[in-house]
């Protein structure tokens, strides 16, 4: 037990369980071009920020197509589905413990802020948090910067702040504000590579120590 005084939570994998539905957005992109879908665990070898870089792997010749057309389908895509996800398993009681505890958290993103914060509000959790952020696009460049300004607003020791996250980006954006970061499995990244940046890793919200 570290006796955190702030939480802040990655939100897309972390709290909400979208992989499944990122990889299916994905393979029907794919397969309507005649081009080779994804498995689960190809998908979570070869997913990472920025997903331009994502995107060639996964098969798209940036020769041939263009990015930000390609993210603006994947979005219009996932837009259409997002409700169908659920909260992770046991992030409602998580939140809740913490909230009761009188420990603030916050999330940040790498999705763009006005769907996040259509998300908090869907899933009622907007009550635990102190503070919503994300970017003001929704191509996931990344979040380094939102953090590190974010843990500055704070004005406490980053030593006693908590990152919450899922990928790699997460744990990198983590050491980037100087906070102790803890991932959770959610099929976005493997577990090897979640192991491989040394940070703790877990496949429950539950098994995290505040």
């Amino acid at each position: 037990m570290r006796n955190y005084q702030h939480v802040i939570w990655d939100f897309n994998g972390t709290l909400m369980d979208d992989a499944p539905l990122c990889l299916n957005v994905m393979n029907e992109m794919l397969t309507e071009r005649g081009l080779a879908p994804m498995s689960a665990a190809r998908y979570a070898e070869i997913f990472d920020f920025p997903v331009s870089d994502y995107y060639i792997r996964a098969g798209w010749d940036p020769a041939a197509y263009a990015f930000e057309p390609l993210s603006d389908e994947f979005m219009a895509g996932y837009h259409a589905n997002k409700l169908t996800c659920s909260l992770r398993e046991g992030a409602v009681e998580v939140l809740a413990a913490n909230h009761a505890n009188g420990l603030p958290q916050s999330v940040i993103s790498a999705a763009e802020q006005s769907m996040v914060r259509e998300l908090v509000e869907h899933y009622q959790i907007g009550e635990y948090f102190i503070s919503v952020r994300g970017l003001d696009n929704h191509h996931a460049a990344g979040k380094t910067a939102i953090g590190v300004a974010w843990v500055q607003e704070l004005g406490i020791a980053p030593s006693t702040i908590l990152m919450v996250g899922d990928t790699i980006h997460d744990h990198e954006v983590a050491e980037a504000m100087g906070v102790d970061c803890v991932l959770v499995y959610s099929g976005h990244q493997s577990h090897e590579r979640l192991a491989a940046t040394g940070a703790p890793v877990v496949d429950r919200l539950d098994e995290i120590e505040f």
